[in-house]
């Protein structure tokens, strides 16, 4: 390719730190795209550099216009559809590196290293843990390095750009100062501003990610993927001691309806409970804080009785709901009666429900189902033969073969063995066999109590299952088949069960670890993520100030921020003219210095040039001298990088003073 015009030509440098700010603004969104879209804009990328490099020209606008389409419907069709957040960051990301095509002034490196700003912002639609505030940082400093650098590209030449890589690292330093200055600012706009008990805006469900974690259906298998994510699922502060590890069942959703393979939830009215949960002296009082899952259902110990969620309400099967999915940290308290036993009569549609099996299904499993019921017409002696069926016979292992059209069979008569949904599908194939109504609860068991942090930590890989059914005499009983295969996984812990160190993170020392890192991670969540209206309102009573209004914060926020920011433009000013930018700088202001000695000022409206003009008189035989240095300075301050001429000016600058 032919080298570009001179009035098209842009520094290396400049062109990099850009690039630099623009990757690692997408560097998160990158881990998440299609691979079509990654190889795109690093194409880009690389293409950018090396037009910039070798001079390339630029590409013609009407080439643009179809690679820009073209890479329309290219994330279209990565993301097949126009919806959603991902699709939205993918769609940006891509026409930023587009937008590299047509970088041919400091503008246009300007406006790309300005909305990096923004696309670093958009990660935290997806991801708010505490790691990314590294990211945040890293990403904020090398955007403002590559506008400091576009900054200077009136005072670099293409010929000296190697001199001018001396300066990176005092760019760099630049960058972290600029950054530290806006910190005061920023910490005052994040206490002081008006806070909403609501976020303005809502995500809709068509832009949910899918997260990990739980669902409204569960299949055998499902479950025991999740023992491989240690990501916390939420965290539980309770007013008094935790309660002990046999009650930690945290309730989520509640399966009914089987098709043969699959356990999935039924809408029951969101309203209260038929049966109201009673507070009693034996409530735990705690206050949870659930990590964003995008379903509707919150988490709450068996049974919830009541929660303060805006917008939430407990089903007539005990589960918490909440109106909108949970795409934010969600923060509420709850108080549930683990002793409590659901005991309204049945419904004829949930007895129809919790007692449904598909037809011609699992053939062995009605079978031994008649036997058992034969030998034990007691409902609750027929439940303790199976369990201890269970405690003696099976294991408990995730390494399980997937199951067929008849999975109970399978399960229950050439596997026996399995994790928790195995036993709970199972289980409730065999009692509804025998005429006992019997649903699934999935949720959580367990949790790792923070003795230093006052909270309990569960995570993913606390995942469970177990069952409930109906007895005439007593209501839902939860009975729990896990616990009779290994009584370990409920006083200890998933981890107890299953053998570790298939990977080192799985080592018990770096388990550990990762637990007291949780500590930091809980702070961040209070006081960061969590810093709402209410907290907002809690700080300003404490400082003093417990009844001003949304007004009343915003004129507070404006004070603080002017007297943070007054002093530091004030300061900034005044060190601006104390320490000049370069070397001729600081030469031509001790010119100016010498001269103001002798009552020679140049006023401020003045240039250089006009300058030495209006004193040329009165300078007498020196006169000429001082102009043509004047001159000289305009040449150097104004014109491309020149370290010869910069010398030539300092030298002769300081032998006209010292003259």
């Amino acid at each position: 390719m032919t080298a570009v015009k001179d009035n098209s030509r842009l520094p290396l440098m400049p062109v990099i730190w850009t690039l630099a700010a623009f990757l690692i603004a997408a560097g998160p969104h990158l881990m998440a795209m299609p691979g079509l879209l990654i190889a795109i804009i690093f194409t880009l990328a690389i293409w950018r550099i090396a037009a910039a490099h070798f001079e390339w020209r630029p590409v013609p606008g009407w080439l643009r216009i179809l690679i820009t389409m073209v890479l329309l419907i290219a994330v279209v069709f990565a993301y097949g559809g126009m919806w959603g957040r991902r699709f939205a960051t993918g769609l940006l990301c891509v026409m930023l590196a587009a937008k590299t095509m047509e970088m041919h002034g400091p503008r246009d490196l300007r406006m790309v290293a300005s909305v990096c700003f923004f696309l670093i912002a958009t990660q935290f639609l997806f991801d708010e843990s505490l790691p990314y505030l590294a990211y945040l940082a890293a990403g904020c400093w090398v955007a403002t390095v590559a506008l400091i650098q576009i900054q200077h590209i009136p005072a670099m030449s293409r010929e000296r750009q190697e001199e001018h890589g001396l300066e990176q690292r005092g760019m760099l330093i630049q960058g972290a100062a600029l950054l530290g200055l806006a910190l005061p600012v920023a910490l005052a706009l994040f206490v002081l501003f008006p806070r909403l008990a609501q976020p303005l805006w809502g995500l809709p469900d068509e832009m949910m990610d899918g997260r990990t974690g739980l669902s409204e259906s569960m299949s055998p298998g499902t479950i025991s993927e999740l023992f491989l994510d240690d990501s916390p699922a939420f965290r539980a502060e309770f007013d008094d001691q935790p309660p002990p590890p046999q009650q930690r069942y945290w309730r989520g959703p509640v399966l009914w309806r089987f098709d043969g393979s699959t356990w999935r939830t039924v809408q029951f009215s969101r309203s209260a409970s038929r049966q109201s949960v009673p507070i009693t002296e034996s409530s735990l009082r705690y206050r949870m804080q659930l990590e964003p899952h995008e379903r509707r259902w919150l988490l709450g110990l068996d049974y919830p009785a009541s929660s303060n969620m805006p917008d939430s309400s407990i089903t007539s099967d005990h589960q918490l709901i909440s109106r909108h999915p949970i795409t934010t940290l969600s923060q509420y308290e709850v108080i549930s009666t683990p002793d409590f036993v659901p005991d309204e009569p049945l419904t004829s549609t949930e007895r129809m429900l919790a007692s449904y099996l598909p037809p011609d299904s699992n053939p062995r499993t009605r079978a031994w189902a008649e036997e058992l019921r034969a030998q034990y017409p007691d409902d609750r002696e027929l439940i303790d033969a199976v369990l201890q069926v269970f405690n003696e016979e099976f294991s408990y292992s995730l390494s399980t073969a997937p199951l067929g059209r008849h999975g109970a069979d399978e399960f229950l008569f050439d596997l026996k063995d399995g994790y928790c949904e195995y036993y709970a599908s199972a289980f409730a194939v065999l009692m509804r066999a025998a005429g006992i109504p019997t649903r699934i609860v999935t949720g959580y068991h367990g949790g790792f109590w923070s003795q230093a942090g006052g909270y309990l930590l569960v995570r993913q890989s606390d995942a469970h299952a177990w069952n409930e059914v109906w007895l005439e005499d007593s209501g839902w009983v939860r009975v729990d088949p896990t616990a009779a295969v290994s009584p370990l996984r409920i006083t200890e812990g998933s981890r107890s069960v299953v053998d570790r160190g298939r990977s080192l993170f799985e080592l018990d020392w770096i388990y550990q670890m990762r637990n007291q890192y949780d500590r930091i991670q809980h702070l961040w969540n209070q006081w960061v993520l969590g810093f709402d209206a209410e907290r907002q309102r809690w700080m300003l009573s404490q400082l003093g100030l417990p009844q001003l209004g949304p007004l009343g914060i915003s004129l507070l926020m404006l004070f603080v921020v002017a007297m943070v920011a007054i002093p530091l433009a004030i300061w900034l000013l005044r060190n601006h003219h104390r320490r000049p930018a370069d070397e001729a700088e600081r030469a031509w202001r001790r010119l100016l210095r010498h001269l103001r000695r002798n009552r020679l000022n140049k006023q401020p409206s003045e240039t250089p040039l006009e300058f030495a003009e209006r004193i040329e008189t009165q300078l007498g035989t020196r006169g000429t001298e001082f102009l043509e240095l004047s001159r000289l300075y305009n040449r150097v301050h104004y014109g491309p990088l020149d370290q010869q001429l910069t010398s030539d000016f300092i030298t002769r600058a300081r032998s006209w003073r010292t003259g």
